[in-house]
């Protein structure tokens, strides 16, 4: 193999390779205060708020924050909060989701 071809396929392979942030539990858990009763949780409002990356790329697009979900639910106070990560080949997606009154 030359070294030219050698060069384009280590170029290509970076290319198609990218950092990618991975949210674990341990980097995402927030101490509690008070009592979280999730029977209710099906009767609060909710609210979401999404950013998106193509291809690890371009992006993120988006607000993915506790406020932009409290707004996009018409939340006055938050009671508890979510995320969720989609990942595939070509779309990331963070999302928040508040819940509350």
């Amino acid at each position: 193999m030359t070294l030219a071809r050698q060069i384009t396929l280590t170029a290509a392979l970076g290319a198609t390779t990218a950092c990618s942030a991975v949210l674990t539990p341990a980097a995402t858990t927030y101490p509690v205060t008070e009592q979280v009763d999730f029977s209710r949780l099906a009767q609060m409002k909710r609210g979401e708020s999404c950013a998106k990356t193509i291809l690890y790329l371009f992006g993120p697009s988006g607000r993915a924050s506790v406020a932009a979900a409290a707004q996009a639910g018409g939340l006055t106070r938050v009671s508890y909060v979510d995320n969720r990560y989609d990942n595939n080949v070509i779309r990331q997606r963070y999302c928040v989701i508040a819940y509350g009154e």
